[in-house]
């Protein structure tokens, strides 16, 4: 009876075995194709450096071949087995994981090098107290109009096919929005970037009126890269921040303009700030004078092609980004800290925020009001921009830190791919990680701004009409310029020396490190 109670528990144990045997083979199968598949996808993705992609699929290999075997063949035993199963489960696991955070860096790079058209609105205005209240109630009306922008004609054709109406082109911007308040014009038809210049100049204008409809229409892009090997070659970014939120599609103001100038091979960037105000020739406008924020409202060719006129320099690539975009990404990583120069109020906003001089911790939407705010200096624009340079330097010691980047990589991934339109493509983006990967050794980050006197001058956009700007000083932008040749590794000839080494010109415009 003992004998028999032993055979039948041994009998069990066996079948147990058996079944678990036959399980783990089944798995290994499986986990041969996982296996597989993983290393194609890490092929495909072409991410890696050679020396860290011999490595790890040298580590894959490994781990293979230790878990595979004991789990697919019976001669082992059932403890290496079983060691075997979980080893290739948790190995699973971290494929799994992997693959989920490489997935997400392909489609980062897949969406913000997607250059589409851009967007841009147009609003049917009318005044707050006036009878009007839905579009066909301007029937048989006289719009009155100010725009020479791409998208104008499109846009006119637009509202037209939805109400019959006469147009009538204003000589300026204020000559229509004036009209409107004063009861001369009962409608007028402007695009957005203008709707907002004019709310800047006249907050009585935004609450004496009301869109009484919004027109969008959609703009061809065309490729306006110049590309190099971004490993070997220095190349310049232009980093346009325009002053909306949402669609970062949507053509508005420029009021962020700034140069990244980086050299991959002695692993420098300079950060160059132009102010917002800067008065600029727009060659795209035959020619016509304004400042650089307004470039934006014609879109990014023409704001690429008002610095290349300045500068002389060529931007091979460039980057939109917009308050979205700020404001969501210091949110993902968590919040920065900043170095302010003063103690101030925000001015102008929605939300009035208060900063002190010295260390500052900000949420996303406390960066962007800190970003923005000019009115509180004494040298406005040109502290505004030291300003967005603090903010910029803020998110990349943050987003570059290592716990940062692991514990909130999908987070800020998430936070801008549908905020961020760069036209470099993502072959280009590829190589930089790689480049990065093979050393992974720090960037010398500086930064600089172009200066000049404050003036009054014609302004293109606003029909003529004279305007608060920056004026060029010549001096300021070649210093500038020959830092970014210097960081580009061009010789400056000795005659542009005595314009300024760096530094000569001090906070205003020499080099300082970031």
């Amino acid at each position: 009876m003992r004998s028999d109670r032993y055979k039948k528990g041994y009998s069990g144990d066996g079948k147990k075995r058996g079944r678990f045997a036959a399980f783990t083979r089944k798995w290994a199968v499986l986990y041969a194709l996982i296996t597989v598949a993983v290393v194609a996808f890490v092929l495909y993705a072409d991410i890696l450096d050679i020396k860290t992609l011999l490595i790890g699929l040298a580590v894959i290999a490994v781990l293979f071949l230790i878990t595979f075997p004991a789990m697919f063949f019976r001669s082992f035993k059932n403890t290496r087995r079983i060691l075997c199963f979980v080893l290739s489960v948790i190995v699973t696991a971290g494929y799994g994981l992997g693959s989920f955070y490489l997935g997400a860096t392909l489609g980062f790079f897949s969406s913000i090098t997607s250059v589409g058209a851009t967007v841009e609105d147009y609003y049917v205005l009318v005044r707050d107290d006036d009878e009007y209240n839905h579009l066909k109630d301007i029937e048989g009306q006289t719009v009155v109009t100010y725009e020479n922008g791409d998208g104008f004609a499109q846009a006119e054709d637009k509202l037209a096919e939805e109400v019959s109406v006469s147009f009538v082109k204003s000589e300026s911007l204020s000559d229509a929005t004036d009209g409107l308040m004063s009861g001369e014009n009962d409608v007028i038809f402007i695009n957005a970037a203008n709707y907002t210049t004019t709310v800047d100049d006249n907050q009585v204008f935004e609450d004496s009126t009301k869109v009484l409809e919004k027109i969008r229409v959609r703009l061809e892009t065309e490729d306006l890269s110049k590309r190099v090997n971004v490993t070997k070659k220095p190349f310049n970014v232009y980093i346009s921040g325009l002053d909306v939120s949402g669609d970062i599609g949507v053509q508005s103001r420029s009021d962020v303009n700034m140069i990244a100038t980086v050299n991959p091979e002695t692993k420098t960037i300079l950060l160059t700030s132009i102010p917002r105000d800067y008065y600029v020739e727009f060659p795209n406008q035959g020619g016509a004078w304004d400042k650089l924020t307004h470039s934006g409202i014609y879109g990014i060719d023409d704001t690429i092609a008002a610095a290349e006129k300045l500068t002389g320099l060529e931007m091979n690539y460039y980057a939109k980004v917009n308050y979205t975009t700020v404001e969501t990404l210091v949110d993902a990583i968590g919040g920065i800290t900043v170095h302010s120069d003063y103690t101030f109020v925000t001015h102008g906003m929605n939300v009035y925020y208060q900063f002190y001089e010295g260390e500052n911790q900000l949420n996303g939407s406390q960066a962007l009001a800190f970003a923005r705010e000019r009115k509180s200096f004494p040298d406005g624009d040109l502290q505004r921009n030291r300003n967005q340079q603090e903010v910029l330097k803020a998110i990349l010691d943050k987003v570059l830190s290592s716990s940062t980047l692991l514990t909130k990589y999908t987070s800020i991934l998430d936070s801008i791919k549908d905020n961020v339109e760069l036209n470099m493509s993502a072959n280009d983006i590829k190589a930089l990680v790689k480049m990065q990967l093979k050393d992974m050794s720090g960037w010398d980050i500086k930064t600089q701004s172009i200066i000049g006197p404050s003036g009054y001058e014609p302004s293109y956009a606003a029909g003529g009409l004279y305007a608060s700007v920056v004026l060029q000083d010549q001096d300021s932008i070649d210093e500038a310029v020959n830092n970014i040749k210097r960081t580009m590794g061009i010789e400056v000839p000795e005659d542009d020396e005595a314009s300024g080494d760096a530094g000569s010109s001090g906070d205003a415009s020499g080099l300082a490190a970031a």
